[in-house]
């Protein structure tokens, strides 16, 4: 959640794709050293859900969700070259722990589900045929190994999310880490399992990382577990990716192309990569968020690149859903910092058509 990179808004390149970036190249071996994720071998749920624990306690509450417009429709023309916006809300909640929203992910039945950077799961039902958030939210806090509720930045600073088979897969920041938890299986009780661990300086990334600039992005591919840098190499964001050893190597895989613009979220579908990049101008307190993906083909297009005047925060979070007709549905989410000068803002954006 890193606010102190110079605004870069000239530096993005503006480009127009869909959902489906055409015929799929057929996927690389891994290296024998990566680490795969197996449904049918996984442990995740066993070991998270120590001596059988039933689901855990989880706060509900009644989420305000406020329409919100993304700006003026010129503004809006010349920022979405690949995307059309479709709905917008800033949600708040009367809990002292709700906010810092880091990360994102859809679950099966539709519902969201973000992780926020105090340590928490928020659970948001949403109707994805209605386009409407319903019922009561629910909040869940992060337990360490120990089975303790995980307390304090040093611990508790979850940012990115995927949810597979249940087990939601969290990175954190400071102690840079991914860790899973069996959340469907046991909810609230679900303790913390290693992944892995980013050392001082990971293999193949040439640099160290600083405690509020680690892995804000995470998803799965191909049962490899990505995870992206806020941190800029070379004006590029860093993609690592999970070993047998539980470490991470900046070295296995392709880089996101960011031209200067600090990456914040990842999503995969198929064999795209979205993700989410966020500018921030300490002069002027303005952000300027972009969203792009990067297909089959290797090649990276810019889906929309946001700034003023347009109606915008912190955004650190997104999610993408594969549509029927080939287009799809991203979702962003801004982290507010627990400020009341900031906005939980959440924006639905659809493809405007397969390439």
């Amino acid at each position: 959640m890193n606010q102190t990179f110079l605004f870069a808004a000239s530096l993005l390149a503006l480009g127009v794709v869909g959902c489906s970036s055409g015929t799929p190249e057929a996927p690389a071996s891994p290296p024998a050293d990566l680490w795969v994720y197996d449904a049918a071998d996984s442990n995740f749920a066993d070991s998270s859900c120590a001596d059988g624990e039933p689901v855990g306690f989880a706060m509900s509450f009644i989420m305000a969700a406020e329409p919100v417009d993304l700006g003026p429709t010129e503004a809006v023309a010349r920022a979405l070259t690949g995307v059309e916006f479709v709905k917008g809300w800033a949600l708040d909640a009367p809990l002292a722990s709700f906010g810092g929203l880091s990360g994102l992910d859809i679950l099966p039945g539709g519902d969201l589900l973000a992780i926020s950077d105090a340590g928490a799961f928020v659970r948001i039902p949403f109707d994805q045929s209605a386009l409407t958030l319903q019922g009561q939210a629910t909040l869940t806090y992060l337990r360490g190994a120990d089975g303790e509720i995980l307390t304090g930045k040093s611990k508790a600073d979850a940012e990115g999310l995927h949810v597979e088979d249940g087990i939601a897969f969290v990175s954190f920041e400071r102690d840079h880490r991914v860790e899973a938890f069996a959340f469907e299986r046991c909810g609230g009780n679900a303790r913390a399992v290693r992944v892995a661990s980013l050392g001082a300086r990971p293999t193949g990334l040439g640099r160290s990382i600083s405690e509020n600039s680690g892995p804000e992005g995470l998803a799965l591919r191909d049962g490899e577990l990505l995870l992206g840098l806020e941190t800029l190499v070379g004006g590029d964001g860093p993609l690592g990716v999970a070993t047998q050893d539980s470490d991470v190597s900046f070295a296995a895989v392709p880089w996101i192309k960011a031209d200067g613009t600090p990456l914040v979220g990842l999503d995969v579908i198929g064999d795209e990569l979205y993700s989410l990049h966020r500018a921030y101008n300490p002069l002027t307190r303005q952000n300027a968020i972009g969203i792009r993906v990067r297909g089959a083909d290797g090649e990276t297009r810019t889906l929309a690149f946001m700034a003023a005047p347009l109606n915008l925060d912190n955004f650190e979070a997104i999610a993408v859903l594969p549509l029927d007709d080939q287009r799809c549905r991203i979702f962003i989410m801004s982290d507010d910092n627990f400020s009341e000068n900031q906005r939980t803002l959440l924006y639905i954006f659809e493809t405007t058509g397969p390439a």
